[in-house]
């Protein structure tokens, strides 16, 4: 088998107990030589859709919830790239000869990777590996090769933290919103008061 390597995209806004443990389960799962965690300088999927928090304090909060976890490295290639993000340049700058290269996603995501941009030719140079449920049926999507990881379910997601720091009374963390994120990232969410009412 050639070496491989993963790559786990996202806005990260912010990262969540959900993105953290399906970065570890991948990374056991996948038997992959790197890990990068790529945080999207402008997701312009995302960003025509609502105000995305500024690259740098995503960057930042990425680096605090995956700074304990061995063999992870947070990556700020797509924000120094500039400009909106597209996965296939992402691909490119960090394929390596004989490397097999994998797209570590959920469900939803894979569901809808064939409107990527140059979706088609990105299909000929990766693999997506799948992060769901135990239980549920596997994912596959036409015309993408494709692997299946399994974790137990996290109810977490980046707009529910994001609605609980919003709607929240006064400064008070709300505590399920404590739960959801890394202890690191919350305490940065509070210093600079990001997510606030």
């Amino acid at each position: 088998m050639p070496p491989r390597q993963a790559i786990f995209g996202g806005t990260f806004d912010p990262p969540h107990a959900g993105h953290v443990a399906a970065a570890i389960h991948a990374r056991e799962q996948l038997d992959v030589d790197l890990f990068h965690i790529v945080v999207a300088n402008d997701p312009w999927q995302k960003s025509a859709e609502r105000v995305v928090t500024p690259a740098r304090h995503r960057l930042v909060m990425a680096q605090l919830a995956f700074r304990d976890i061995d063999g992870m490295a947070v990556s700020d290639l797509e924000i120094r790239r500039g400009g909106p993000t597209y996965t296939i340049d992402t691909v490119a700058e960090l394929e390596k000869p004989g490397t097999e290269t994998l797209l570590v996603m959920g469900p939803a995501a894979a569901n809808g990777v064939s409107t990527w941009h140059r979706a088609a030719e990105l299909a000929e140079c990766v693999r997506l590996a799948v992060v769901q449920p135990r239980g549920a049926p596997p994912v596959h999507v036409e015309g993408w090769r494709t692997e299946t990881v399994l974790m137990e379910p996290v109810e977490a997601s980046a707009t529910l933290v994001r609605e609980l720091l919003t709607r929240r009374a006064h400064q008070e963390i709300p505590p399920q919103a404590v739960q959801l994120v890394p202890p690191a990232v919350m305490s940065y969410i509070v210093e600079h008061r990001l997510y606030s009412p």
